[in-house]
């Protein structure tokens, strides 16, 4: 356990991650931002930049969260790639598209570091009740190496092939999850204009074939109108969405619900919504209902 272990992104999820490394013993690192200065207080380290954190690290988990963070953060002039170097392992548990990760992983190689696709299926409440999963893709020697540290964020870590292929059964399961939440807006939101009162669908269909874990998870904060805290922000699926759809019309193949899912989160954007929990879905969708037309 002498490993030193950066993490680049420290967010809600890499907060959480953070913790809980720390709490196992591990050395943690992460970049200074005024954000980060409870990061000292739990008895971590905090680095000048991402090259540093490359240069001094063993492993480097990448929690970045948006497209203009990795460009800076990771290609920046004292980004994560400027330090690279043999020996270091970079995992990226981020959600992006196949193609930034792989440029990601190109410009880390050309420096002699190891780069990891290992994409993450669970929110922060997942994470630190043991129900996250992380996929690992790449290098099958290297994911052995990291496998104890992240095994320590998500108890099922199995490796499932070559570079990308991790965040491609991302978009499967990501698909699957958010369109069930629309699903179940859906289905909600008809019986209440019917009439029925919301406890008493959600008591039908809790034990019936036609309950889902987002219907059980979310049908009643969808019925309660309970947006905060949220379990899962909204702004934590929006992109998600779009690289989902993106990445079936790369392949040729319809994705017409996700197309749906996806402009309704749209719409959440525009409501202005995204840091309320994701089942705000519910409340697009009704305003779709009360537009004229």
């Amino acid at each position: 356990m002498n490993q030193s272990i950066g993490i680049l992104g420290l967010g809600e999820m890499g907060g959480t991650a953070a913790r809980l490394l720390l709490a196992k013993g591990y050395a943690v690192s992460a970049v200074d931002r005024p954000s980060a200065a409870w990061l000292t207080e739990a008895g971590g380290t905090l680095i000048a930049d991402a090259k540093t954190l490359a240069e001094q690290a063993d492993i480097v988990i990448l929690l970045l969260a948006t497209e203009d963070a990795v460009e800076h953060a990771i290609f920046g002039e004292a980004g994560l790639a400027a330090g690279g170097r043999e020996g270091l392992i970079v995992a990226d548990i981020g959600t992006f598209s196949v193609a930034l990760k792989e440029r990601v992983r190109d410009a880390l190689e050309e420096k002699g570091a190891v780069a990891l696709d290992t994409p993450i299926s669970g929110t922060p409440q997942a994470i630190e009740t043991g129900r996250a999963v992380i996929m690992l893709s790449g290098d099958e020697a290297a994911c052995e190496r990291v496998r104890p540290v992240l095994e320590i964020l998500a108890p099922k870590c199995p490796h499932v092939g070559p570079f990308g292929h991790g965040m491609k059964l991302k978009f499967v399961l990501n698909s699957l999850v958010i369109n069930h939440v629309l699903v179940a807006a859906e289905a909600l939101n008809m019986g209440i204009a019917s009439g029925l009162d919301p406890k008493q669908i959600i008591d039908v269909v809790l034990p019936s074939v036609a309950t889902s874990t987002q219907f059980e998870l979310r049908g009643p904060l969808m019925a309660e109108r309970k947006w905060d805290p949220p379990t899962a922000p909204a702004r934590l699926v929006h992109k998600d969405t779009r690289y989902i759809v993106e990445h079936a019309k790369a392949l040729g193949v319809p994705a017409p619900v996700s197309t749906i899912t996806r402009d309704l989160y749209e719409r959440v954007a525009e409501m202005g919504l995204l840091d309320k929990e994701l089942a705000i879905i519910f409340e697009a969708l009704e305003a779709d209902n009360e537009e004229p037309g």
